[in-house]
Formats: C-alpha cells, structure tokens, sequence
C-alpha cells in the first residue's frame, strides 16, 4: 500500500433483494460465501430499511441523502432533479474518478425523446447513444444496463455490446420452446443465455476493468448495480439449476391474515399479465404486486430456486470484484458497501413481486459496510435507512457538509456507538390508486401505518411476537393508544404530503 493514498468507494447496490437472502443474514440455504466474506471485513446491519420500497423513489434516496419527497422522485416514472448535490458529484469534487456500471434507474425508462434522457429507451433509438458515456448526476463515466431479463437487451451499454459482438445471444433471453414459461406464472424460465454473456457477469468484467484502470491513478467512487435478482425469475445455466425447488422452503402465509389488511391486498393481478406497462395499457400500480392464490407449489417452488440462483449468481460476480480489489493491493484504503434497493415477497402473505404495502419483505433489506477504520467481523442492530449513506460517507471522505436528512452511521462502523435513532420512516406514493399512499414508522419493536387518504385503513405489528408481520393488530381493542402514539410521530415529523413529487414523465 502506498502511503497518503486517497481512499476509495465501491458502492454495490443490486435491485430486489430481500434482508434475508444471504447466508450472513441467515439464509439456510443459499452459501454467499463473496458476500459472507464482505461481511467478514467489516459490518454487517441486520436493520437496515428503505424509506420506499419502489427502485427509483430508494436509489434517489440513497444517492442523495434526502428523503423522496424532498428530492421529488416519489414514484417510478419521475426523474431525479439534478438541482440536489449526490454523494457521486461530492467524491468527484474530492477528487474521485467517478465510474457506474449497470442500473442507475434515475430517470424514467419509457420517458420521451423530447427529454433526451439516457435512461430512456427513447434516447437509445439515436445511432450515436452508444458513444455517450457520462458525466451523469456526478460520474465521470457510466455504463448502463437498462431492464431485467429480456429488457435489458432493448438499450444501453450492455444490449449495444451484446448485439455487437454476440449478436447470436440476444434472443437467448426469452423463454425458449425448450423451457418455455411457466402455465401459471408468465415470468419464470430457464434463460439460455450463456452464463459469460449475462449482463450480471458482464457488470462485473467491466467493474474489474474499472478497478484495475484506476488502481494506481488515485481515488476511485465506483457504483456497481446489479439488476437481479428483480423478476423475471430466469438466471441462466448453471444457477438456474443450483436449487432444487423441492428443497426450498414455502413462502410463511398465516391463513386469514389478508382478510385483516387494507382492502386493496385483497385485489389480485392477473400472474400470467406482463409485469412491464405495455403501450396503450392503463397504468398499474408500482410493484406490480399479485396474489399467488392462483400459482401452483411447483411453480412457487421454481420461483424461490431461481431467485436463489440469481443471489448465487450475483455473488459469485461480487467475489470477482473483491478479487480485484485485492489483487491490485486496494483492500486497505477501500470502503465496500452492499446493499439492495427494496426486498421482495417471494409468496410471504400471499403475495409476489412488491408493492404498496410496507411489509418489512420490502422494507428491510441487506447492508454490509467494510473498509479502513471499520472492525472486522462486526454487527449491527441500530435502525438505519438509505437516507444515512450521504451523512455517513461525507464522514468518512471528509467532504464539505450538505443538506441531507440522514444521520452519520460512522460512530457504529467504528464501534463508538450502539444506536443513532429509536425510531424511523417510509413512504409509498402511489401510480394509479391515490388511497394506497401510506406513511410509516417502524420502532425497536412496533411498526404502524397509516393511509391518509383512507383513514379507515391502517396496519400496526408487533416485531417482538410477530417479527415478520402476519397478523395485524390495527383496530384490535386494546391497541388504540399504541396506534395513536406511533401516528403521532409521523405527524410531527413527516407530515402527510400525498401531493409530493416532481412531474411524471414516463412509466418504470
């Protein structure tokens, strides 16, 4: 190691991961043995949430420290305002290079070709997009996937670069006669595309070539994001075979539990409608969150396996990339940060995919922080929220201070502190149903909702008794008080703003 070298950032982020996905995090059967390793260096939160459990509203949130209201991304379909400082721009003024990789999802995807907006589809219907590479709301260079699945071949870095070189491969991502979708379940398959090629591999070729680029030239801020293992539920060979879904454990579903929830859970999309806004469609919900009453065991089973398989995928690419730190003698001056945008339902309740309903399958999910300064081997149970990566990466980085709504989680990390906050909060802003907006604030032991613009809805849960949140207490005798006191947080402190938000350019 060379001595007074600038320290570095690499921020992994993937999308739709739930908290206990990873074998660190108490998956019995998934072995995240980059991961585990990840964690091992440093820290790893076991209650860390997202303030919105919808992609864009959470990577805004943790790209810039503020809340979605704040920053007016609310909802997908909504682009970030560049008027906010992120936390990218701030290391670039420190003198970082600045390099992301894979899905920012900043900007809408079916936003039109008057905003000439990257992230577009519409912008890469232009011969010359492919030559754009940034500066990007503070990165030097970017290189984007665009979708999931068989999306992500429509635009961006990734589906020029496939189409270019292996323009054989780019209709391998659609379900094939061999392994058609299932009956049940329009999104689940076997995907043909060889392993080398998907764009989880492809992420992580192109961060290793960042990492070794930029090894002896100073500090480096590289935001990696991974767009697994987000539906569809279709890795490629061999992770779409590495679990038996016989061996899987069934989605918890307590009978009777919906029947206790707002009204709208009730509602059941149709499993084999597209999961993707199709033109001329009327707008869905965000989420697209459907019941599984319909959808068979088999193919529950098979859904479960092949998200496993894409967690197993992902880490196999995050162990490449902690190779590469390594291997290029950056270990001891990088900070690694892991983490997802929101969680997923995979069956819990009844239910797939996300949605409005903040269940913490959605809300918490996986963090894992290491890097100079921070004890190997070490946990938290401190309530933390994306809002914190601003505050506590301008400490870290001594960066000139800025708004932010965050709090400064640098004192645990180094084991100065236990606690930050008592409590803390979430907010959905919906698409398509104003009812389904929702507030909430989740304790060491309670988390309440409300539903401003339906009061008579509301979901209290009781996390000591009932910590993955079965059976709803709101309107039982006995528990007003309760209800009232944890509403009266978030009517002090987060008062009802349904109306929030930046203008709604597209869809996604």
């Amino acid at each position: 190691m060379v001595a007074n070298r600038q320290k570095n950032l690499v921020f992994i982020c993937v999308d739709q991961m739930r908290y206990d996905a990873l074998s660190v995090t108490g998956n019995a059967l998934v072995r995240t043995a980059g991961l585990d390793r990840l964690a091992n260096r440093g820290m790893v939160f076991h209650r860390h949430h997202t303030p919105n459990q919808i992609c864009s509203p959470s990577r805004a949130t943790m790209a810039t420290g503020l809340y979605p209201r704040t920053h007016g991304l609310t909802r997908n379909g909504i682009a970030l305002p560049d008027r906010y400082p992120t936390i990218w721009s701030m290391l670039k003024a420190k003198g970082l290079a600045t390099h992301a990789i894979g899905k920012l999802h900043y900007q809408p995807l079916l936003a039109s070709h008057t905003h000439n907006m990257p992230e577009s589809l519409a912008f890469w219907r232009s011969d010359d997009a492919a030559k754009w590479s940034g500066p990007y709301f503070g990165f030097d260079e970017v290189e984007l996937v665009l979708g999931e699945a068989n999306e992500s071949v429509k635009a961006g870095h990734y589906a020029h670069w496939l189409k270019h070189h292996h323009p054989q491969a780019v209709h391998l991502y659609e379900p094939q006669a061999s392994s058609p979708a299932a009956s049940d379940l329009k999104e689940i398959w076997r995907n043909a595309i060889p392993a080398e090629l998907h764009y989880t591999n492809w992420i992580a070729d192109r961060a290793i070539a960042a990492i070794d680029k930029h090894s002896r030239t100073g500090g480096l801020c590289l935001f990696v994001s991974f767009p697994d293992p987000h539906h569809p539920f279709c890795p490629p060979e061999p992770y779409c075979d590495m679990f038996a879904p016989e061996s899987v454990a069934m989605p918890v579903v307590t009978p009777g539990e919906l029947d206790r929830m707002p009204a709208y859970l009730r509602d059941g999309d149709d499993p084999v409608k597209d999961a993707y806004i199709q033109p001329g469609e009327k707008v869905r919900e965000q989420g697209f969150m459907l019941r599984t009453d319909s959808i068979s065991e088999p193919t529950m089973r098979r859904v479960i396996a092949h998200t496993y398989g894409s967690v197993q995928m992902i880490d196999d690419a995050v162990g490449r990339i902690l190779d590469a730190i390594e291997s290029n003698g950056l270990s001891d001056e990088t900070f690694v940060v892991f983490t997802s945008d929101h969680g997923e339902f995979l069956g819990d309740h009844g239910l797939l995919r996300k949605g409005p309903p903040p269940y913490r399958q959605l809300l918490q999910v996986p963090m894992l922080f290491s890097g100079p300064g921070i004890p190997r081997n070490t946990a938290s149970h401190a309530l933390t929220s994306h809002i914190d990566f601003v505050a506590t990466l301008t400490a870290f980085f001594d960066l000139a201070p800025t708004r932010h709504e965050g709090l400064d989680l640098s004192g645990i990390l180094t084991g100065r502190s236990q606690q930050v906050r008592d409590h803390l909060f979430a907010e959905y802003h919906p698409r398509a149903d104003s009812r389904v907006y929702n507030q909430t604030v989740i304790t060491d032991r309670w988390r309440y909702t409300c539903y401003p613009n339906e009061p008579s809805w509301g979901e209290l849960f009781d996390l000591e008794s009932d910590p993955w949140e079965h059976w709803n207490l709101f309107g039982e005798p006995g528990f007003g008080n309760r209800a009232a006191g944890l509403r009266g947080k978030i009517e002090s402190q987060l008062p009802s703003a349904p109306n929030a938000g930046e203008a709604v350019l597209g869809a996604y």
